[in-house]
């Protein structure tokens, strides 16, 4: 269960921040520790430490910015006070969501990002479909993002620890761009 909860949390954070047609500013180099909750589930926050660098963070928006721009079909994004707001309509398969996210503070110290996700439709076998309630279903995810330092001892820029024991390399992960 903990390697599905670190991929939810993974999608999570990248998501709604870094589809096609977003253009943020970029986190400061440096070790970045961020705190997922996922209101809306009954578990703990999952902490997330990674260390970037300028190449990292971009090689981030990267990896995932292709996926986002076959999958919505709206990207937009704007500024309300001194909130940065993003939202997105995006379709999986049969599943289709509509998200929208405000995000909070600095890219050089510290943001909080606060998703709501509505979702509708379902790519679950049909027999999983049956068992499970039908209609829209919404998710809040909240990231509260804080840069601590230096990478930490051991840490290379892209290197990634979900606290499951084992650091993963944003360069070794797949590309989901590939199809």
């Amino acid at each position: 269960m903990r390697p599905v909860y670190a991929a939810a949390a993974l999608a999570a954070l990248v998501a709604p921040a870094l589809a096609a047609g977003f253009n943020l500013p970029p986190r400061a180099p440096g070790q970045w520790e961020m705190k997922v909750q996922v209101d809306t589930a009954a578990m703990p926050p999952q902490i997330i430490r990674m260390c970037l660098d300028a190449e990292t963070d971009k090689l981030l928006n990267a990896k995932f910015a292709g996926a986002a721009s076959r999958l919505c079909s709206r990207q937009e994004q704007k500024t309300e006070g001194d909130a940065l707001v993003l939202e997105s309509d995006c379709a999986i398969g049969e599943m289709k969501t509509f998200s929208r996210s405000v995000v909070t503070g600095d890219f050089n110290s510290a943001y909080v990002m606060r998703t709501d996700v509505r979702m509708e439709g379902s790519n679950a076998p049909e027999g999983v479909q049956r068992t499970t309630p039908a209609g829209p279903s919404s998710q809040q995810t909240t990231i509260e993002a804080k840069r601590v330092g230096e990478c930490a001892e051991g840490f290379k820029p892209g290197d990634m620890d979900f606290g499951l024991g084992r650091v993963v390399n944003l360069r070794d992960m797949p590309d989901p761009n590939i199809n």
